[in-house]
């Protein structure tokens, strides 16, 4: 019977009953609030006003059922609180409400009265026993006979805690953990206050962190939780370490490898959610203190093995490979880093400072295995383009990218500013030295003659004209090369098949050459007056969409041109009516708008912006239009660095010019000019009438000084970033014939330390056209059950470096195994019976355990 049942008893058993008197029970109080009472009856929460409830007794309540309740003892208990009483005689006249005899309770519900412990709890805490909440809470234990005296004391924490069902030791001690925060004030002192009340489960909570911690909680202090806290972090950090000499912190250290055990099982809960694991970090910094993280690294220095490194501890080591090895020794680097990523859990303003140091590291990794850049043939720096060149400016743009998602407030704020002023240089300056190789190399083999790709000027004749199905091109203004190569990565997820080829750009590399040039045509002319070109097609200005639409009909009836927003919209009416048409040319521009006048954050978000606005377009095209094929391909390139170019900088023309831009200018002189390269326009484009006209481009890199400014993101000139353009083509995939990509363990003599094992896997190979990405499921196994929680992990990784693919591990064992090996089986996620992989663990915590996670 609950106490609501019995109170209503009380009135029930006794017809002359006006007013039930209940005395110093707060949890049958909190109950009594919360209960929606029969017509007839009242509860009154008594807070001091005698004369008041006096009155109301004797007047507006007269006729009701009246249950009274004292934030007190009951005066007919103790004498020494009558006088003061002056509700005595009512009490008299009354009745008491008097909780059920624990021995009674115990037989009504089962329990064991062999059982010492758990009669002596119920004795004690009878009352709230018999509360409605605490009924609930327990009923199903008490059903199947499983109530023990530890869950009695995890039920009434758990409670306190306002959660209704019984959490283990682990999630509780964790919570007191993360109560001790500033913004959990108000909740920290309702827990404490609630918990005064069950000696019992105080003095259970402080016995298990005292074994763990070798300290509890402080109740003379408002944080209670504080010197846990100090032994938490300063364990979590250097378990792995021998303590020195130095160290004044070292009369902390845990000794005893289950308590170690047991901490760290605490401390892989807190970091298995973003959400507790930022709690946890907020309350080492808050409680945590004490424990100075510049200490530790004075005593143990940046290289050591630190087993958990919060952000404040990881900024100086981070600083350090910085400032030391990340120009030197990238690859250290980017192992060091790894390894802090895995540690620090990936969250917070710190990961994204380490997301782009990883980046930089790549970028000097790759930069240092480059070799030569002295090649003999055009042909051999295109190939050598298309497989590692490009690399270069895609990590530099994703550097830039990922530096303005570094907070300007993260403490390695300042040394992220300096790496990425020597990452400017450097690639600026290898960018220059790799483009002036290039142009001497053509300069030496003849001209652009000897460099054996297709020409954008041929790109519909020898593309576009013989397909006798459904296309679509998309032409993307200024798609580079490693963009487009980016892009392929995203299209691989997908259920069609896309190609990257490369393709010459028209010299100049501007848009208004480019662009038109892909249309078909008869014969391009240049067209203008001095100082300010342009091109004709078949004597036509193909300015606008509208014009180019009615170029493309000339040659392809109903052939039609679009922008890219018209598309975009994805209204299925609409493009159902633009698909239609045998060839649709949609011109999109999102790199080019953003570049010329952009910031470098602005430059860098059109990239990643153009990369996810075409990645879901193609595929809507081909599924859902009826288009056979997709192409996409682009009028030019760019160069890309985030620096200020001073006008020292800029090189001067110092000759008549026709026309003139930062990277280009073309001139009737044939006469050599410092620092330039010229080629008869004839030559590197389709434009008929420019015999007599030159393009002169700068050697490398450099800007010239020019009135069209756009220094930082340009194009025109003949560098392998503006010159190689990219042609994607797509088609559907009917049949999925793709093979899943592989993985494998590269760590060898794997071993469980504290309960915890760490290995890396590798997706073997990248997502492509021939490759699909992969679920698997990984865990540790004894007896062919798991010991650890099972991981779900994707491998969809795109990327050609295998330095790219590694995947970092993390398994905790989460109950008590006492063998000496275990196996780690990972599985493909629709295959459970046949693991792809199956290696010996050898199992280095064999203690025993009762901490055992949810």
């Amino acid at each position: 019977m609950s106490a609501i049942d019995k109170i209503y008893n009380y009135f029930d058993r006794e017809p002359d009953l006006k007013v039930l008197f209940i005395f110093n029970d707060e949890f049958l109080a909190d109950e009594l609030r919360e209960v929606q009472w029969k017509e007839g009856y009242r509860f009154v929460d008594f807070q001091g006003d005698w004369f008041t409830v006096k009155y109301n007794l004797d007047n507006a309540w007269a006729d009701d059922r009246v249950v009274l309740y004292f934030h007190q003892e009951s005066p007919l208990q103790k004498k020494s609180l009558r006088e003061n009483f002056p509700l005595l005689d009512v009490l008299t006249a009354n009745m008491e409400y008097k909780s059920q005899d624990y021995t009674a309770f115990m037989q009504q519900y089962g329990l064991p009265d062999t059982d010492r412990p758990m009669m002596r709890f119920v004795e004690r805490n009878i009352m709230a026993l018999q509360s409605e909440r605490m009924l609930r809470l327990f009923a199903p234990y008490y059903q199947d006979r499983s109530i023990t005296t530890d869950k009695l004391v995890r039920g009434f924490i758990s409670s306190y805690m306002g959660v209704q069902r019984i959490l283990e030791w682990d999630a509780i001690l964790l919570r007191v953990i993360l109560l001790g925060r500033d913004a959990e004030q108000q909740k920290r002192t309702d827990f404490f206050v609630k918990l005064r009340k069950c000696k019992d489960a105080a003095e259970a909570l402080g016995r298990k962190l005292t074994d763990i911690f070798g300290t509890t909680i402080d109740d003379n202090t408002e944080e209670k939780v504080a010197d846990v806290v100090k032994v938490l972090k300063y364990n979590a950090i250097v378990q792995n370490l021998a303590p020195v000499a130095a160290d004044n912190y070292k009369q902390w250290r845990i000794d005893n490898t289950l308590a170690l055990q047991q901490m760290n099982r605490l401390l892989e809960l807190a970091l298995s959610q973003e959400k507790t694991a930022d709690a946890l970090l907020e309350v080492m910094d808050e409680l945590g203190d004490a424990v100075r993280d510049d200490e530790l690294i004075r005593w143990y220095g940046t290289d050591a093995n630190y087993y958990f490194v919060p952000p404040r501890l990881c900024q100086p080591i981070v600083a350090g490979l910085l400032k030391d090895k990340m120009e030197t020794e990238p690859e250290a680097v980017i192992r060091r880093i790894e390894d802090l990523m895995l540690k620090l859990n990936g969250r917070g303003m710190t990961a994204a400072a380490m997301d782009y140091c990883l980046t930089v590291a790549q970028y000097y990794q790759k930069a240092l295995a480059l070799g030569s850049l002295t090649l003999n043939t055009p042909n051999e720096y295109v190939m050598r383009y298309q497989e590692d060149y490009y690399v270069l400016d895609q990590l530099y743009r994703q550097a830039t990218e990922q530096y303005f998602k570094v907070d300007p407030s993260c403490g390695l704020f300042p040394d992220i500013q300096q790496a990425k002023h020597s990452l400017d240089l450097h690639y600026s300056k290898l960018n220059n030295r790799m483009n002036q190789e290039w142009t001497r190399c053509i300069q030496e083999t003849g001209g652009m003659g000897g460099v054996h790709l297709s020409r954008q000027q041929d790109f519909y004749e020898k593309r576009i004209r013989p397909m006798q199905k459904k296309v679509a091109v998309i032409v993307s203004d200024a798609l580079r090369y490693e963009v487009a190569q980016e892009l392929i990565g995203e299209l691989a997820r997908s259920k069609h098949v896309a190609t990257l080829k490369a393709m010459l750009a028209m010299l100049p590399t501007e848009t208004k050459y480019g662009k038109p040039t892909l249309l078909p045509h008869w014969e391009l002319k240049l067209y203008g007056q001095e100082d300010s070109q342009n091109m004709s097609v078949d004597d036509h200005i193909l300015s606008t969409t509208e014009k180019r639409s009615e170029h493309l009909q000339r040659y392809k009836d109903g052939a039609i041109c679009v922008p890219f927003e018209t598309v975009a919209e994805y209204n299925q009416q609409k493009n159902r009516e633009i698909f239609k048409h045998p060839l649709v040319y949609i011109f999109h521009d999102t790199i080019d708008k953003a570049g010329h006048d952009g910031t470098a954050k602005q430059v860098t978000q059109a990239c990643r912006e153009a990369i996810n606005e075409l990645a879901t377009m193609i595929p809507k095209i081909l599924a859902s239009y009826n288009v056979t094929e997709v192409y996409v391909t682009s009028d030019h390139g760019f160069l890309f660095n985030d620096i200020d170019f001073a006008e020292k900088d800029k090189h001067k023309i110092e000759e008549e010019t026709i026309e003139r831009s930062t990277r280009y200018y073309l001139t009737r002189s044939d006469a050599e000019a410092t620092g330039m390269v010229k080629f008869p326009l004839s030559e590197v484009s389709g434009i008929l009438n420019g015999s007599d006209v030159y393009v002169a481009v700068p050697q490398g890199t450099n800007r010239l000084a020019a009135p069209s400014g756009g220094y930082m993101f340009t194009h025109g000139g003949a560098s392998m970033q503006e010159l190689i353009i990219p042609i994607i083509i797509c088609h559907q995939e009917r049949d999925d014939n793709k093979q899943p990509v592989g993985v494998m363990v590269l760590d060898r003599k794997l071993s469980i330390q504290a309960s915890r094992l760490r290995f890396k896997l590798l997706q073997t190979e990248a997502v492509s056209m021939d490759m699909k990405e992969r679920y698997i499921r990984v865990a540790l196994y004894h007896n062919d059950e798991p010991v650890t929680p099972v991981k779900d992990i994707l491998l969809d990784k795109t990327d050609p470096s295998l330095d790219n693919r590694k995947i970092q591990v993390d398994l905790t064992l989460n109950r008590n195994v006492d063998a000496k090996v275990l196996q780690l089986k990972v599985f493909d996620a629709a295959d459970d019976l046949n693991p792809l992989i199956k290696e010996n663990v050898t199992n280095n915590t064999l203690i025993e355990n009762d901490f055992d996670f949810e």
